[in-house]
């Protein structure tokens, strides 16, 4: 199994036991999540973050001055947001620019205060220097089954789905690239079989 890491960083990487889940939405990852969960990992979603930094009264004004109809009564409206993010790439751009540095700074508190064994569940995103320092996972999907997960979810309709997939997509530079790839297109117990395999 290769991991595309710098030598410096192995020693510490292994001696920490930190993990990054990735892949792309309705791939999997809050199951892994628990999985790892369940063998004592401490995990931490990237998405949970977010919503708990919009609830920060400067970060709601900082994003209202980027997109202002997506504040309601004083507060970010996640789905009007998402709406608008996945149909207009220069608000995307700069949501992403100001969110996502915040949320790394939030993953780099965490290392510092945890001893524990620890996993960070990250969407599909641009390429950061974070996930260069740490063990990937990346979790696959096939895109039907993937459709049908999300279309279980509330306010994702068939055309935000489609909007999500193809931007994922384009960006998509960990699928293709040495991290261990999990594919997860059978049950939850295929996916623990696969996970516990990786951590035995």
């Amino acid at each position: 199994m290769i991991y595309s890491i710098y030598l410096s960083k192995i020693v510490k990487v292994f001696k920490l036991s930190i993990y990054i889940i990735t892949g792309q939405i309705g791939s999997g990852k809050t199951e892994a999540m628990k999985i790892f969960s369940e063998k004592g990992y401490s995990c931490f979603c990237a998405d949970k973050i977010v919503r708990k930094l919009y609830k920060n009264q400067d970060i709601i004004k900082n994003v209202g001055n980027i997109y202002p109809g997506a504040i309601v009564n004083n507060s970010i409206d996640l789905d009007i947001l998402r709406e608008k993010i996945f149909n207009d790439k220069r608000i995307m751009e700069l949501i992403e620019n100001y969110i996502q540095p915040l949320v790394f700074l939030e993953f780099e508190k965490i290392i510092k205060l945890n001893k524990k064994k620890l996993v960070f569940a990250i969407p599909i995103i641009k390429k950061n220097i974070f996930f260069k320092n740490y063990k990937i996972l990346y979790i696959k999907s096939e895109y039907e089954i993937r459709k049908k997960r999300i279309s279980k979810r509330n306010n994702y309709g068939n055309k935000m789905i489609e909007n999500i997939i193809k931007y994922q997509n384009s960006i998509d530079n960990y699928k293709n690239n040495n991290y261990c790839i999990i594919e997860n297109n059978g049950t939850l117990n295929d996916l623990k079989d696969k996970i516990c395999k990786i951590l035995d």
